[in-house]
């Protein structure tokens, strides 16, 4: 009897400690009021579910208010299924440099069941500035992006990424055509081992807090 109740008990935890969700791109630090910011996540779950996510002000770490927000529903069941929200940042917005310490601004993103009981959830403790509409500008980092190239391309064994030297806060990811990430990682490294992969196309996304880029290329 003892031994089956600790199947079931194990089997429980594994069940529960498999239903996850995490943030994949670039950690949001600044924002702009009034423009558009993609989030990216990952996530696995047993069953078709619900995902929420948001950036709220906070009073330290006790939810204030919501700024925005979005969510999917259902979200389909799968191992290590990504995804990603468009959030626009709403005008009228109180930038951050005019709250009243300990208010912040803070990205949450949760995953819960059908009936939206919570599973899992991502809460990073970086505050993000939001800044007021037309402060930062995108022409310098637009210009840093377009001079981002990938070679050999075809490549059989390494990709090498060309001029992102300059660039900071900012992640990699490989997808393939169908969506599916195969890869991903903090932009620190100019060279990606892509041998283990399948001979076919995939697209490799530059993403930062202010805009993204997407490459495609060819492995052998």
């Amino acid at each position: 009897m003892k031994t089956k109740l600790l199947f079931i008990a194990l089997f429980i935890s594994t069940f529960l400690s498999a239903q996850s969700i995490e943030f994949t791109s670039a950690e949001l630090t600044t924002a702009e009021i009034g423009s558009t910011i993609t989030i990216n996540y990952k996530y696995t779950i047993a069953n078709d579910g619900n995902i929420y996510c948001a950036i709220n002000l906070y009073n330290d770490w006790t939810w204030a208010a919501n700024v925005v927000d979005g969510s999917l529903s259902p979200a389909p069941a799968g191992t290590d299924m990504t995804g990603s929200f468009s959030f626009s940042i709403p005008e009228g917005t109180t930038p951050a440099a005019d709250l009243t310490s300990p208010f912040n601004y803070k990205m949450a993103i949760e995953l819960s069941d059908s009936a939206w009981t919570w599973l899992a959830g991502a809460y990073p403790a970086a505050e993000i500035n939001i800044v007021p509409q037309g402060a930062l500008s995108v022409d310098s980092f637009t210009e840093m992006l377009d001079k981002i190239s990938v070679y050999p391309n075809p490549s059989s064994n390494m990709l090498h990424i060309k001029g992102m030297q300059n660039l900071e806060s900012s992640r990699i990811r490989i997808t393939n055509l169908l969506g599916k990430e195969l890869y991903t990682s903090n932009l620190n490294n100019s060279k990606i081992d892509i041998s283990n992969f399948n001979a076919g196309i995939y697209i490799l996304t530059i993403q930062s807090e202010k805009k993204s880029k997407s490459i495609k290329f060819v492995k052998q």
